[in-house]
């Protein structure tokens, strides 16, 4: 008798520095550590690049004005590579329990958003999940904290508000 094809779930994680982000990876751990048929995205979502470091009021010369753009860009891709190097740690430590739970490194992907992306965070999340065809998000009710600054509301409201068809698990 042929044995069934296994179904993959897909779960999106949201990735943070903070106390909330350690429950949820805990959570996830103990909810699906030694099963099979699940995939892990670890998303870390970086803060959108500084005011300065978006556009510059230009130039009159146009060699000038080159030189300004390639500078531009060179402060833009230094912030990024700090701002993921900072990032690495918390993916790392989610990685590490997810592992230690059972899963194996090719059920775990890590990456960043990009602070590039002028959207929504709510909505870059919500594009990454359908992206990766995930079926369900994970997120801490208090991380990203710097979203609540920059939007006035947490992160999760706006997921809540936002989605459809997509299960969302708030980890307290």
């Amino acid at each position: 008798m042929e044995e069934a094809a296994i179904q993959i779930e897909s779960l999106l994680v949201l990735v943070d520095e903070s106390p909330g982000t350690k429950r949820t990876v805990d959570y996830v751990a103990k909810v699906i550590g030694r099963r099979r048929g699940f995939h892990v995205h670890l998303l870390y979502l970086l803060p959108p690049l500084p005011p300065e470091l978006l556009e510059f009021g230009g130039a009159e010369i146009p060699r000038k004005e080159k030189e300004l753009v390639v500078e531009l860009r060179r402060g833009q891709q230094a912030w990024i590579a700090s701002a993921k190097g900072s990032a690495k740690p918390a993916l790392d430590d989610a990685s590490t329990v997810l592992r230690q739970a059972g899963l194996s490194s090719s059920e775990i992907d890590l990456e960043c958003s990009d602070p590039m992306d002028i959207r929504d965070a709510a909505v870059t999340v919500l594009g990454q999940a359908r992206a990766k065809q995930c079926d369900t998000i994970v997120i801490g009710g208090e991380s990203h904290s710097w979203f609540r600054e920059s939007a006035g509301s947490h992160l999760t409201e706006h997921l809540l508000r936002h989605a459809s068809n997509i299960a969302i698990w708030v980890v307290q």
